[in-house]
């Protein structure tokens, strides 16, 4: 392929462009033009299959993200720390299908890996059309190759609020040194990038498989990479829970009342775009997996007791995608007001899959909630507070339990320690969320979130905006 490294050398790829956040319905508003850099980067090896891949982007508007991770076929997956060792050794999990998702992102590799795999090919037509089969994939590609280029690849993946979308990456020759990479979705244009290729020396080489600093890795079972379901419900106060583990770092606020429980967000799977054919973290359980799995745990440790309501803090697929599950058992939906309409209409798509909703021929409703919705019980009242706008998302809610203090948000405040002052790399949200929770939450008031198990009493956020960051912000 003319411009690739040489195909039996040891080489690096990299796509270096602009990923819209809105058109993956994980920016501040859904399905608005959010672009944001982002670079992805895979090494491969002409005649062995370990792969190396590494992006840097952002997953939520406030926060870029920058990882690396090393596949060591069969079963030994690496969580690369270079800057913090020691690395992470998932082993005993087979990984060469992921890791070939990842190897695809090198079109000279996905034409190679054909060549020496006829078998997944099952039919051909006009213009250089091929329909493969990737193995452990549901759905099938079709690939277009012309003049031993790869121009177009074509298949399917299952996204919360979206449903059942094509998924199609094209490539532009015209500089054949830098062929330019576009991905849409269901006709959305979502990455747009310029690939470029590059040999990796011999020196190069002979560190990037081994550990980090040459510390020895932290071994870990497999079977938690890259994430996995591990529900256990921990008492927080009386009639109060939180459910951990729903998929590895999410947790959820349960609240028990007379007329039933409430439950803090409708979690759901995530794709990885970036892997060729997409594929969910947590493979085989669909869009409302997650959230039927967590239903059903509740119907155990709570039986006879329904879930009554389920609020979603804001309008990122992984938080509300799995709204049609809790609709299915009965729940009431609930949802910021300025995002509710377009929520109502995402879950009722007719590409949804097939899941509990569907026999029962109803539509989902969505109830909006603008400042304070009182869900009101003679026991145990809940309140679902309108949290505003902010740095992570233009509209978003949080639940109180008003007796215990309880106050459940997913994404705004995410604490990795117990420090009195923000996390930096987050700083923007927290002493954001931190001036608004400290105006307007009781004084025993107790924080918890979705991705983390630390808890936060009030006074700690007040101590925020004392800090140096939340100064420099105009928090305080």
């Amino acid at each position: 392929m003319t411009g690739a490294a040489d195909v039996d050398a040891v080489s690096e790829f990299c796509l270096d462009g602009e990923f819209d956040l809105g058109m993956r319905l994980q920016g501040l508003q859904p399905e608005v033009r959010e672009r944001y850099p982002t670079r992805f980067c895979v090494v491969t090896e002409g005649a062995g299959a370990r792969v190396h891949f590494s992006a840097f982007g952002y997953s939520n508007p406030d926060m870029a993200d920058n990882y690396a991770v090393s596949y060591f076929p069969p079963d030994r997956v690496r969580l690369v720390n270079r800057d913090s060792p020691p690395d992470i050794d998932f082993a005993g999990k087979p990984v060469l299908d992921e890791s070939l998702r990842y190897r695809r992102l090198d079109p000279r590799r996905l034409l190679e890996e054909l060549a020496h795999h006829p078998e997944y090919v099952d039919g051909s037509g006009d213009n250089g059309w091929l329909r493969v089969r990737y193995p452990g994939s549901p759905y099938a590609a079709r690939i277009r190759i012309n003049e031993e280029r790869l121009h177009e690849l074509r298949t399917f993946a299952e996204l919360p609020l979206r449903g059942r979308v094509e998924t199609v990456w094209t490539w532009d020759w015209s500089d054949p040194q830098q062929p330019v990479a576009t991905l849409e979705i269901d006709r959305d244009e979502v990455f747009v990038a310029t690939g470029t290729w590059r040999q990796l020396s011999d020196a190069a080489v002979a560190t990037l498989w081994d550990p980090s600093n040459g510390e020895q890795p932290r071994e870990i079972p497999g079977d938690r990479w890259p994430a996995r379901v591990n529900m256990r419900l921990i008492t927080l106060a009386d009639g109060v829970y939180v459910m951990r583990g729903v998929r590895t770092g999410f947790h959820h606020i349960v609240v028990e009342t007379d007329a039933g429980l409430v439950v803090g967000d409708a979690p759901a799977g995530w794709v990885e775009l970036p892997q060729i054919p997409p594929a969910d973290l947590v493979p085989g359980l669909g869009i409302s997996g997650l959230s039927q799995g967590l239903i059903d745990y509740l119907g155990q440790e709570f039986a006879g007791i329904p879930v009554r309501a389920v609020a979603l803090t804001h309008v990122h697929d992984d938080h509300a995608g799995g709204a049609r599950a809790f609709a299915a058992s009965g729940a009431a939906v609930y949802a910021p007001a300025g995002v509710a309409a377009y929520l109502q209409q995402a879950l009722n798509r007719p590409r949804m899959p097939t899941d509990a909703l569907r026999p029962q021929n109803a539509a989902l409703e969505v109830t909006p909630v603008a400042t304070r919705l009182l869900l009101d019980d003679e026991t145990r009242p809940v309140e679902l507070l309108e949290i505003g706008r902010g740095p992570h998302v233009e509209h978003s809610l949080g639940i109180l339990e008003p007796k215990s203090g309880y106050f459940f948000q997913s994404d705004l405040h995410v604490p990795n320690s117990e420090a009195d002052e923000p996390r930096p790399d987050r700083a923007a949200t927290e002493c954001w969320f931190a001036r608004w929770a400290v105006a307007n939450l009781p004084q025993h008031a107790v924080v918890i979130n979705t991705h983390t198990t630390i808890e936060t009493p009030l006074p700690r956020l007040a101590r925020y905006l004392e800090s140096a960051a939340c100064q420099a912000l105009g928090a305080g």
